[in-house]
This record gives C-alpha cells, structure tokens and sequence, in this order.
C-alpha cells in the first residue's frame, strides 16, 4: 500500500491500529529527523505560561500534550475510516464551502430554522420586519 493511499484510504489500516501505542514506542519519536520533530511540534498548541519550551528530544505523548494529541489521532482515525481523508470528499467539502458562502444553502438553512424553531428569526434575518417593535406592532 503506497504511503498516499496508507494516509487517505477508508480500509487503511490505520484506521484501525493503536497509534497512540505504536508512537510511544521507545524510540518511535526518536526515528523522525530532528527537524521534522520540530516541525511536529509547531503545529502543537503554544506552551501556556510559565511552561517550559518543547522540546524537540522528547517524545511529546509523554508529556502533558498527550491527552491532546491521542483525542486529535482518533479524530484523524475516524475521518480515515468515514472516508473524510479520501481526495473526493475533500473536493466535496471544499466545494460544499464555496457554494454555502455563494448562498446556495441560505433557503434550506431558514426552512430549518422554522422547523426546528418555529419560526424564530434573528435580528436582520429575511421577513423580521417587526423585531424592533417586539415583533407585534407596525409603526404609525
């Protein structure tokens, strides 16, 4: 299985294996060159204050970002396994997100709006003419 498809194949099996076991694997940090631990490691949430800097040389599932890094393995994990990694529903997505900014979903989004809400509107929304009046008087 070639490295794109090991990363973006719904039957991958990483999908169903233990990363957080495989990676704090002694040594397993340890395999990656220096820069690219390093590179990992920016991508990380920021030290809070008063917390010492990463460090590249440690493995960072062993410190106090693991809680953090194993719920981000199983969000990547599911997504392999429900197909989200796969270039066509990335394209889908991508598409879906161009087409809900060119408005194309607004009607569908109001109609689930009243059926969920009855027929709340926000402040400015279409057809909440009278929200400034409380919504029962027209002025005079």
């Amino acid at each position: 299985m070639s490295d794109r498809r090991l990363l973006r194949a719904e039957r991958s099996k990483l999908g169903i294996v233990d990363l957080t076991t495989i990676l704090r694997k002694e040594g397993a940090w340890d395999m990656l060159p220096y820069e690219k631990r390093k590179e990992l490691y920016d991508m990380l949430p920021a030290n809070k204050p008063g917390e010492a800097p990463h460090n590249p040389d440690v493995n960072p599932l062993k410190t106090s970002l693991r809680s953090y890094i194993e719920e981000e393995l199983r969000v990547f994990q599911d997504d392999l396994k429900f197909g989200k990694e796969g270039c066509k529903w990335r394209e889908e997505a991508m598409m879906a997100g161009v087409e809900r900014k060119e408005g194309k979903y607004d009607e569908w989004k109001e109609s689930e709006r009243e059926k969920e809400f009855g027929g709340v509107q926000r402040a400015g929304s279409v057809g909440n003419e009278n929200a400034k009046n409380g919504g029962g008087e027209k002025d005079a």
